[in-house]
């Protein structure tokens, strides 16, 4: 993690972030993936049913149980190359859905981050509404996907 960021997303990696990651490690319900691309580590996934954040989950006011997922793609040449919706349908299907057994699956992304939004949409989410999660600076651009919205994509 801490390469990809410093090699172009963030400088420096911040220590908050470390510490998120050091929490999950010891039992947090957040289950994280190093995405590959062939053999090639090229990313993260992680994926986490929301009610198990009571805090979170207030924020959002979903009227229903939901998986919730986060990605990036951590390699430079293949940012923004159109892999993360591919990626991010299989991993729900494969992985997210499978796990959980729940039916919809929210995102959030930042209201300022446009290329993940658009990369979201073209994965198959739909806007929801926006959302102000407390400790965040911005608010997030709530988007929804159902499994059986996935399962009729191509």
């Amino acid at each position: 993690m801490r390469r990809w960021w410093d090699e172009g997303i963030r400088l420096p990696y911040p220590e908050a972030e470390i510490e998120e990651y050091r929490a999950a490690l010891h039992g947090e319900p957040t289950y994280r993936y190093v995405a590959h691309m062939d053999a090639r580590p090229v990313g993260m996934f992680q994926h986490y049913r929301i009610g198990d954040s009571p805090e979170y989950a207030a924020a959002l006011g979903l009227d229903e149980e939901a998986v919730g997922v986060d990605l990036f793609i951590g390699e430079a040449d293949l940012i923004g190359r159109g892999h993360g919706p591919a990626m991010l349908r299989a991993f729900l299907r494969d992985v997210a859905f499978p796990f959980h057994r729940l039916e919809t699956c929210v995102i959030g992304p930042s209201v300022n981050n446009t290329a993940a939004i658009r990369a979201y949409e073209k994965a198959g989410f739909t806007p929801l509404r926006l959302a102000q999660v407390p400790d965040e600076p911005d608010p997030e651009y709530l988007m929804r996907l159902t499994r059986s919205q996935l399962d009729s994509l191509h």
